[in-house]
Parts: structure tokens; C-alpha cells; sequence
């Protein structure tokens, strides 16, 4: 059976939903799909037998922009000839080419990672109301402390109602619509409830971890969401500072990107007060940050926003290291039932985040691996990609 993968990003560019279609790309492979991927990035991960047709127009920066771009007549000729020697396409991103697929008869299948369906930004804010001027303020809100950006604050406003719209008209003709986790799909099914009976609960597939590493011998904490508002940088900040006042050993890693010249020099004069506690890595490549985690006492995952599914927390708990995360979109799934999920906290909350660290710094050496172990066996256990397997199949049958 042929299948086409839309994907305007494809691993190792991206973060989290590009891992997850290169791995469910990779499993569609090994089921019997003959697998073609158009997507933008340059150097895509080699899978096998899989075909790669590169498109630099999923590269326009401007997401109005591009997605225009897929409605000029030449444009939609040209892939609409394309998906014919097709039985499925399976869209993680590029919703503008559904109808396309659609006039042919294909079935469609897309697949959400994130919250472009129901805001411009992809991002749904844990405290964020429903409702059109409750979108606007939190499109406002989010560009301005995520991108310290008025002008993109102003437009993304403004855009908010069109896209949003134009997003649901493409996505609603899809056959099946695939959430990485109940929390996502609540959300999405609440906001759109004319989609719900086209939803289909599916978790990522994990990914292949090394061997884990010996512990650092100083307590360690990494935080990987780089300077991100919405990852929790602000609250990652309060509270290493607010432990570092108890406890002068610890040690703080930071990785997920470059940090702006005014937060470098915070760094640095914190390094000065409390003799060189902060490391920056910026963006580490894989397997780097793999190995981070897997030495580290505890991964720190802050964020503020409904985090649909975060590898961040499987890569911590596959890697035998503790995740002290907020409470925040599918999450509570993840750690349900192991230690990780008292080490949860109130998003936004520094206080109870450090009374978290605070439990993992009470813990000996040997209890850290005993516990790690622990989480490593129910994470490989609850989530078995053979299970996702066998859903990949019930999913895509035609």
C-alpha cells in the first residue's frame, strides 16, 4: 500500500512532533507501507526504503505566507498529480493540502502534535479560558513573552480569527484525526465537538534510548526548554535560585537553545555568586541530551502551557532519571502510577517545584537508580511500540 507522509519539518530539525512522525514513519515501514515523505527539511533522517521529496516551500517562515502559498491553482496542480499514485496520506503538518487529497478520495489521516487546530500559535496556555477574545488575549500574551514581540503580538491578534477558522475547514475533512494523549484530545474535542467522533487517542512511539550512565557525583538538574516562556524558564530561574540558598552543591544544566544577551549576564553573575552552579550547553544534539539526562538527578520539565505529549518526560524516565514536571497536559498519563507522579506540581508554581527538588535531594545514590530503574520498566511496558504498532494498523486500514 502506498503512503505519503506530509511533514513540513522532518527529523532532526523540529523537536518533539518530528521525532515522533520519523519514529511512526519508521514502524509504518516495518508493517509493509510503501512510504514517500515530502517535507522541507533539507537532510532528513534516512528510514530504510522510505523516499524523500524535499519542498522549500515549507520553509516560507511566514506561516500565512505558506500556507497561501499551498492555494495558488499551479501549486495545488502540481501535488494533486503528485497523491494520485497514492492510498493514504498522513498530514502531521500541512493542513492546506487535505481538500487536495480529499477531492482525490484518499483517505486522510492527520495528526496532531501541538494546537495549531485550535490557536495560531500552537500553543494553548494551562490557564487559558475558551472563547474568541480569550484566543486573542492569550495570541497577544504568548507572542509577547515568548518572542518579546509587539509587532507579532499585534498580528498574531489580529490573524487569530481567520487562521484558526481556515485551520478548522481544512482539518474537518480529514477521515481520521489522531491526539497524542486524552488531555489533547479533551481539549481539542471541547473546542471543536464536530470533530470528536473523528478522534482517535494514539500515544508517540518511544524512542531508542543508550545505555544509561553513572550519576553525576554532584546532585544535578537539567532543564532542557532553553529560554522559552511557555517550557517554564521564568520558573526553572526562581526556583534554582530559591534552592541554591538551602543548598550550595547543587548544580543546574541548561540546554534547548541560545540564551539572550540580558539572561547570560543573569547566568553569569549567578555562576559568580554561587561558584559556577550554572552550565549552558545551548542545543545539544540528540543523543547529547540524552546522555545529560541519563547522568543527571532529576530532569526538570516547568512548563506553563498543555504540553500534548513531551518526550522530554519519556526520554527522562527511559534514561532511569527522575522528572519533576508540572501538572500540564498529557503529563499526568505519562507518570500515572509511578514515583514521577508525586513529583508533579502546580504549573507556575516555584514553590512547589523546589519542594520537589527538595524530595529528590533526600534520596541516596542507590535509591535514585532503584527508582530509576523502576520508571525505565513501566515506561517500556506501558507505552511498547508494538502496542502503537498494532494502533498504526487499526488506524491506517483501508
Amino acid at each position: 500500500m502506498n503512503l505519503l507522509v506530509i511533514s513540513e519539518r522532518f527529523w532532526p530539525e523540529g523537536s518533539g512532533g518530528t521525532l515522533a512522525t520519523y519514529l511512526i514513519t519508521k514502524l509504518l515501514v516495518t508493517c509493509g507501507f510503501r512510504v514517500t515523505v515530502i517535507t522541507g527539511t533539507r537532510n532528513p533522517a534516512k528510514i530504510g526504503s522510505v523516499e524523500f521529496v524535499v519542498d522549500e516551500a515549507f520553509r516560507i517562515p511566514n506561516k500565512p505566507a505558506r500556507w497561501l502559498y499551498f492555494l495558488v491553482p499551479s501549486v495545488r496542480k502540481r501535488y494533486k498529480d503528485l497523491m494520485r499514485r497514492f492510498d493514504i496520506v498522513y498530514i502531521p503538518f500541512g493542513y492546506p493540502l487535505i481538500p487536495l487529497a480529499k477531492e482525490l478520495d484518499k483517505k486522510v489521516i492527520v495528526h496532531l502534535h501541538d494546537y495549531q487546530l485550535v490557536a495560531y500559535n500552537s500553543t494553548i496556555l494551562h490557564d487559558q479560558q475558551r472563547g474568541l477574545v480569550s484566543d486573542i488575549r492569550a495570541e497577544f500574551t504568548f507572542e509577547i513573552l515568548e518572542h518579546s514581540s509587539i509587532k507579532r503580538a499585534m498580528a498574531g491578534s489580529l490573524l487569530t480569527p481567520l487562521l484558526t477558522r481556515l485551520c478548522r475547514s481544512w482539518v474537518r475533512e480529514a477521515d481520521t484525526i489522531i491526539c497524542v494523549s486524552r488531555r489533547q484530545a479533551k481539549i481539542v474535542s471541547d473546542r471543536v465537538s464536530e470533530l470528536a467522533h473523528k478522534i482517535r487517542v494514539m500515544y508517540n512511539p518511544l524512542p531508542e534510548i543508550p545505555s544509561p550512565k553513572e550519576k553525576f557525583r554532584n546532585p544535578t538538574f537539567t532543564y532542557a526548554g532553553g529560554e522559552s516562556y511557555v517550557k517554564g524558564f521564568h520558573i526553572f530561574m526562581r526556583t534554582a535560585l530559591s534552592t541554591l540558598k538551602r543548598e550550595k552543591s547543587v548544580n543546574f544544566f541548561l540546554s534547548g537553545g541560545v540564551l539572550k544577551r540580558e539572561r547570560e549576564v543573569l547566568v553569569r553573575r549567578l555562576n559568580d555568586t554561587f561558584r559556577d552552579t550554572f552550565r549552558v550547553f545551548g542545543r545539544l544534539p540528540y543523543e547529547d541530551i540524552l546522555e545529560l539526562y541519563s547522568k543527571s538527578h532529576a530532569v526538570l520539565v516547568p512548563s506553563v502551557c498543555e504540553e500534548p505529549l513531551p518526550y522530554v518526560v519519556f526520554e527522562a524516565m527511559l534514561t532511569r532519571t527522575l522528572p519533576i514536571a508540572s501538572r500540564v497536559g498529557g503529563i499526568p498519563e505519562i507518570v500515572e502510577g509511578t514515583y514521577a507522579e508525586r513529583l508533579m506540581f502546580t504549573p507556575g508554581s516555584p514553590d512547589e517545584m523546589a519542594d520537589r527538588m527538595e524530595v529528590v535531594l533526600s534520596l541516596s545514590r542507590d535509591q535514585l537508580v532503584d527508582i530509576g530503574s523502576k520508571l525505565q520498566e513501566v515506561t517500556l511496558k506501558r507505552f511498547s511500540n508494538d502496542v502503537t504498532k498494532r494502533r498504526l494498523l487499526e488506524v491506517f486500514s483501508v
